[in-house]
């Protein structure tokens, strides 16, 4: 393995913990700029960990920060493999008799208690990380410089995977009451909207451009989504400038052109998710809110979703409330860790806020979904319509929507809702130089939102947990190119779809990571209705607590039914393989039987019923004995089966099912084709006697366990990352497979090629 030196100047490739794949952090640009490299003799202490302290070698590159463990006369490799972008923060402590405490918090709620010996280090290592974490420029991000280790993921890849037309157009849009239009091809009318906008078909040019001018950012009503069956619309906008300008004709004009394209109500909802005070104040400045004399035939509600600086301060009480000051705290002084209380946990929980938070947002969307089943339009807005007002309208959408259920339509909800109608990602995830007043977890709560209807309706999504919380990490990761960027149009001016790959892209490279096992298409429910009463709602462990937790023994939910979904498809597949290879043996047997009735006829006259008699004898006691190989007289699978054989090697490859006669019609050729008949390995390893992969990583509620489809051993995602057709399989439907056994299936392919040329 290459030295920490060498991975800190070259072209360096190693597994990032966020996805579990092998990465090249491509060419080093800014490496010069490191003034150390790398810091030998550095403890590390993490709360998720059983272990006090590892001693080992802090590496820094210019895309991530590297602890190298030494176990002997090897290195090896261990958590964390932190990458700049999603340090948040960097704490110097005061000075200890082992040396200089560091401790780094991070966006994906990891914290991490260093102890560097010299002081002139830990200078250069703060250095280091203000310098990466948040630069300037948007070119200096990793986006710009990772490349994936994967032929199969083609930087193109998810690029086009929202088109608003083809989504409109699911809903039935264009009609007769909405349409499109082109006034914002250019991003002249707002650019922090999409180029695509739907308006009614009777607000004209003059009327689309007056509410722009009314409206905070220019960010006038336009359409979200349509109910079709109510014929109702749910729209956004951001406030309405009355404080400064009072009124305007047009965008009066505009609300009365929402009204007229819902022709199943006379009444429009306008949700302003804000605080009243909050929105009053707002006026006080020249903004504001709509007021009921001028626009007539409206509803108006508050529903007092806070601002982005209260939920920042909510979700650093609920970290705080972990334990996490707690455990920095008592490090620092030398002292044990203590156990938190039952009631202080929940103490802390209360204080922060955070489920009350969440609470109100679900009570919004609730409203917004039961307004349209009903027939009533909603106008949504919060101050400038891209935090609050994207958290309600996606929520609205997927409770109405089965469509947004499935994981493509998920996606395609987060570009409709969020990057095309320009939510701030890179100043609420502080991509960049951005002041921190700025950032906020608006997308991690929309996020927590989601996790907490799926909890209710766990078989009506497809989509996982390891997927929310996937979307989460790269959302500050800058990995992918996705998420950077503050609106559609600035996207669109770096030329990111052609300098960097797409998040979806590498999501559709290994969509089995991310299905949801329960998910069922055809009864999923046509509209959710979560629960929000607060004794329903639940923190969400997966996401904030997961480095909290200890080494895991038994299986998750989740995992468990995945492997069983999984060993089905397997034992289907072989079912069909063993059925073709009777009808295979049928027929030769008929074959068979025909040659030598015409051969005994002609020469010898021996009774060919003797001889098919003594075949089919013999066949059945070679069938009888491969079942016999499957099982043993206790009933616990064959005597060299995966329990025993999961720390040792995989099994010696049978030869490929290809080079085997379809159908055998020679007494050797039954012969070859009953000894070289692939099984199938049964039972498969429990997934709850496994708490350690091959390659050393333990299973922790970060790392996933998965079966290997040949062998039947429980790896780690990285190691379970390969797919190979199996031999017992009929198709040539590829299954996760361990690096062993894919390394076996590689060999044997070579072995092929090199006798079918040696052959020819």
């Amino acid at each position: 393995m290459a030295s920490p030196m060498h991975l800190a100047v070259g072209k360096s490739k190693f597994v990032n913990s966020a996805t579990g794949l092998e990465v090249d952090d491509g060419p080093i640009s800014r490496v010069h700029e490191i003034k150390t490299p790398k810091v030998d003799r550095v403890l590390l202490r993490q709360y998720h960990q059983t272990r006090e302290f590892v001693t080992g070698t802090l590496c820094l590159t210019d895309r991530h920060l590297i602890f190298v463990e030494p176990t002997g006369a090897q290195e090896t490799w261990v958590d964390p493999l932190v990458l700049y972008h999603h340090i948040s923060g960097v704490e110097r402590q005061s000075l200890t008799t082992r040396g200089y405490p560091l401790v780094l918090s991070c966006k994906t709620f990891q914290q991490l208690y260093l102890i560097i010996p010299r002081e002139s280090d830990i200078v250069d290592i703060i250095e280091t990380i203000h310098m990466f974490a948040q630069p300037k420029v948007y070119s200096e991000l990793y986006a710009y410089q990772y490349r994936p280790d994967s032929s199969t993921l083609k930087q193109s890849s998810g690029w086009s995977l929202y088109e608003a037309e083809f989504d409109y157009k699911r809903m039935g849009i264009p009609n007769e009451l909405w349409q499109a239009t082109n006034l914002n091809h250019s991003y002249e009318l707002c650019d922090t909207y999409s180029h695509d906008l739907y308006v009614p078909v009777c607000a004209t040019d003059d009327i689309i451009m007056g509410s722009a001018k009314f409206r905070s950012k220019g960010r006038l009503p336009i359409l979200s989504y349509y109910h079709s069956p109510q014929q109702s619309a749910l729209c956004r906008s951001s406030q309405p400038l009355a404080g400064l300008m009072g009124r305007s004709q047009e965008d009066e004009e505009m609300i009365q052109c929402i009204l007229k394209a819902s022709p199943n109500t006379s009444t429009l909802h306008v949700m302003d998710t804000r605080p009243r005070i909050n929105a009053m104040a707002n006026r006080a400045a020249g903004k504001g809110y709509e007021a009921s004399g001028y626009y007539s035939n409206t509803d108006y509600q508050f529903y007092n979703i806070h601002n982005i600086h209260v939920m920042r301060e909510s979700l650093q009480k609920l970290i705080e409330g972990q334990g996490m000051r707690i455990v920095s705290v008592c490090l620092s002084a030398g002292v044990h860790t203590p156990h938190q209380t039952v009631s202080g946990f929940l103490s802390c929980l209360e204080s922060s806020g955070w489920l009350r938070h969440i609470q109100l947002i679900l009570e919004a969307s609730l409203f917004s979904s039961r307004s349209l089943q009903a027939g009533s339009s909603v106008l949504v807005h919060c101050s400038d319509g891209w935090d609050r007002t994207a958290q309600t309208c996606a929520l609205t959408s997927l409770f109405l929507d089965p469509y947004y259920h499935s994981l493509h339509g998920f996606m395609v909800l987060i570009e409709k809702e969020w990057l095309s109608c320009g939510h701030k990602f890179s100043q609420r995830c502080g991509h960049t130089v951005v002041e921190e007043k700025e950032t906020s977890p608006i997308f991690t709560q929309f996020l927590d939102c989601v996790w907490q209807v799926a909890q209710q309706f766990p078989t009506s999504f497809q989509f996982n947990e390891h997927f929310l919380v996937t979307l989460h990490d790269h959302a500050h990761s800058c990995q992918f190119g996705t998420f950077i960027g503050n609106c559609e149009k600035e996207r669109m001016e770096q030329r990111l779809s052609e300098k960097t790959f797409s998040l979806w892209g590498h999501i559709w490279d290994h969509l089995d990571d991310f299905i949801n096992p329960l998910y069922q298409r055809g009864e999923t429910r046509e509209v959710l209705e979560p629960s929000t009463d607060i004794r329903h709602l639940k923190l969400w462990r997966g996401l904030y607590g997961r480095y909290f937790l200890h080494d895991r023994l038994m299986e998750k939910e989740e995992e468990l039914m995945a492997s069983l979904h999984q060993q089905n498809a397997c034992l289907h597949e072989h079912i069909l393989f063993l059925s073709q290879s009777v009808s295979a043996l049928k027929l030769g047997l008929e074959k068979l039987h025909r040659r030598q009735s015409c051969a005994n006829i002609s020469s010898e006259g021996v009774s060919t019923a003797t001889n098919k008699t003594e075949l089919d004898d013999e066949t059945s006691t070679r069938n009888n004995d491969l079942g016999n190989e499957g099982t043993n007289p206790s009933g616990t699978g064959r005597e060299d089966g995966p329990s025993e054989r999961s720390s040792l090697s995989p099994p010696p490859f049978p030869p490929s099912p290809r080079r085997l006669s379809p159908s055998p019609t020679s007494s050797a050729e039954f012969r070859g084709y009953l000894d070289h008949l692939p099984e199938m390995n049964l039972p498969w390893q429990p997934l709850r006697s496994v708490t350690r992969c091959a390659c050393g990583r333990a299973f922790t509620f970060l790392v996933s366990k998965y079966h290997c489809c040949y062998c039947g051993t429980v790896s780690c995602n990285v190691c379970a990352s390969n797919v190979a057709p199996l031999p017992w399989h009929a198709t040539q439907q590829p299954h996760r497979v361990c690096r062993p056994c894919h390394k076996l299936m590689k060999r044997r392919l070579e072995m092929e090629i090199s006798e079918a040329a040696s052959n020819t």
